[in-house]
C-alpha cells in the first residue's frame, strides 16, 4: 500500500530537479536520516535511493530488502544485488548518465550532512570510475526546502501536535501549586502527554524544560526544587503526532500572598516578548531572509527595554522539534548560514524571543506559525497573559 505522505515528498523532491540531474540517497542501517524524510523508509542493507526527473523513483538494495520497498509501493523501478553493491549500482548509473549528481552532505546544515565520510569517499569513487565528467554537488539547498516546505499530510499531523500541546497546558494548569518540584511537575507533562495519546520531546532531559528561574533558566533536567510564592516557572514542551513535533512554551508566576496579578516589573518583561512576536510575525513572509525576521524581533525587546537576545528568535519545526533549513535567527558564525536563507510558504517556524537574565526575571513565550503566500498564520493559540499560580 502506498504511503500517502511518502508520495507527496517524493513529487516535492522531484520538483526541485532539472533535466539530466540524479539525487542519489545513500544508506546502511538507516544512517542517513533523510531516506526517512524523503521515502518514508529505512533500510537495513547497502542502498541507493535515487530520485530522476523523467523516471521517478528508483531504488537499489539488498536482496532481503527489496520485498519490503515492493509493499511499499513508492518506487517506479526497483533493482536488487546479492554478492556487489558497487557492480549493480555503476551499471545502473551508467545507465542514467546524469550531468549532475545531488549527495546529501552539507558543511552548514546538519540535517543535510547525511553522508557519513567514508561513505561520501567509496561513492565518490565509484561515480568518478562510472562517470567521470558528472559534476557532483551537495543537495542542502533542495533538503532545505523538501524538509521545511510541508505537504497537506505533515500540516494535519503538526496541527495535531500543536492542538494537543494546548490540551497539555490547558489539563496542567489547574493542578500546579506551590511546593511541587520541577521534577514533578515534567513528569506529570509526561503522564498528561501519554493520555493524550502523544509522544513527548525528552531532550536528552527526560522530557519537558521545566525551569523555575531563580534555578537558572537553560536546557537542563529539571530539579528537586520546589516551586514558591514569588516564583516564574518556565515551561518548554514538544509533542510528536505521527512522527511531526509541536515546541512552544509558556511562563507562570507565583502568587504571592494577597496578590491578585504579578508585579509590574514582571509583567513589563512579559508584555515586551508579546510585542517582539508581533514584530516577528508581521515581518515573517515568503521571500524574506530569517535575519530579518529576527531583526524586528531583537529591534522590539530592544525598544521595550529588555537585554539582548542571545539566541534565534525561531526555527523550524517537523520531524524534528529543531527542523533545519532557513533560522530566523542573527548572522552570527555560530549559526552558519542558515539565519540567511529564504523563508517559503508552507513552512513552520517558532517565534520565541526569549528573555534571559539573572537573578533578573527569564521568560520564555513560544509559539508555533505556518508562512502562507500573504504572510504567517497563527497554529498555536497565544500565550495572551502571563499565567498565574
Amino acid at each position: 500500500m502506498v504511503d500517502t505522505l511518502a508520495q507527496q515528498k517524493i513529487s516535492q523532491a522531484l520538483a526541485t530537479l532539472g533535466p539530466d540531474e540524479l539525487w542519489l540517497f545513500l544508506t546502511q542501517e538507516g544512517s542517513d536520516p533523510n531516506v526517512g524524510l524523503v521515502f518514508g523508509t529505512a533500510l537495513s542493507g547497502r542502498a541507493a535511493l535515487m530520485l530522476h526527473p523523467q523516471r521517478g523513483a528508483l531504488g537499489l538494495c539488498a536482496n532481503y530488502d527489496r520485498g519490503h520497498l515492493e509493499h511499499q509501493g513508492q518506487f517506479a523501478e526497483l533493482r536488487d544485488y546479492t554478492t556487489s553493491f558497487a557492480d549493480a549500482f555503476c551499471t545502473w548509473l551508467s545507465e542514467l548518465a546524469p550531468q549532475t549528481i545531488w549527495l546529501n552532505f552539507s558543511e552548514h546544515d546538519a540535517l543535510a550532512d547525511g553522508l557519513s565520510y567514508g561513505q561520501y569517499l567509496s561513492t565518490e569513487r565509484l561515480i568518478r570510475q562510472t562517470l567521470p565528467g558528472t559534476q557532483i554537488r551537495s543537495s542542502q539547498d533542495l533538503l532545505r526546502t523538501v524538509r521545511g516546505v510541508k505537504t497537506p499530510e505533515e500540516l494535519r499531523r503538526l496541527q495535531r501536535a500543536i492542538d494537543l500541546t494546548g490540551d497539555l497546558y490547558d489539563r496542567l494548569l489547574p493542578t500546579l501549586e506551590v511546593g511541587q518540584t520541577e521534577r514533578q511537575i515534567q513528569a506529570r507533562m509526561n503522564v498528561l502527554a501519554a493520555e493524550l495519546g502523544a509522544a513527548p520531546y525528552l531532550g536528552g532531559h527526560g522530557g519537558p524544560l521545566v525551569c523555575i528561574n531563580r534555578v537558572g533558566l537553560a536546557h537542563r533536567a529539571p530539579t528537586d526544587e520546589a516551586l514558591r510564592p514569588g516564583d516564574l516557572l518556565i515551561l518548554d514542551t514538544g509533542l510528536a503526532v505521527e512522527g511531526y513535533y509541536s515546541d512552544i512554551a509558556r511562563t507562570l508566576y507565583v502568587r504571592q500572598p494577597g496578590e491578585h496579578e504579578a508585579p509590574a516589573e514582571i509583567q513589563a518583561v512579559f508584555q515586551a516578548i508579546y510585542a517582539a512576536i508581533d514584530a516577528a510575525f508581521a515581518v515573517l513572509k515568503p521571500g524574506v531572509r530569517g535575519v530579518d525576521v529576527d531583526a524586528a524581533a531583537r529591534s522590539a525587546l530592544r525598544g521595550a527595554g529588555q537585554p539582548e537576545l542571545s539566541h534565534a528568535t525561531g526555527h523550524q519545526t517537523g520531524q524534528r522539534v529543531h527542523d533545519g533549513g532557513t533560522l530566523l535567527g542573527p548572522d552570527w558564525e555560530r549559526y552558519n548560514a542558515a539565519s540567511r536563507g529564504v523563508v517559503q510558504e508552507g513552512e513552520v517556524y517558532t517565534l520565541e524571543p526569549t528573555v534571559v537574565q539573572s537573578p533578573l526575571p527569564s521568560m520564555i513565550v513560544e509559539e508555533n506559525v505556518v508562512v502562507t503566500h500573504s504572510g504567517a498564520r497563527y497554529l498555536s493559540r497565544r500565550q495572551e497573559h502571563l499565567w498565574l499560580i
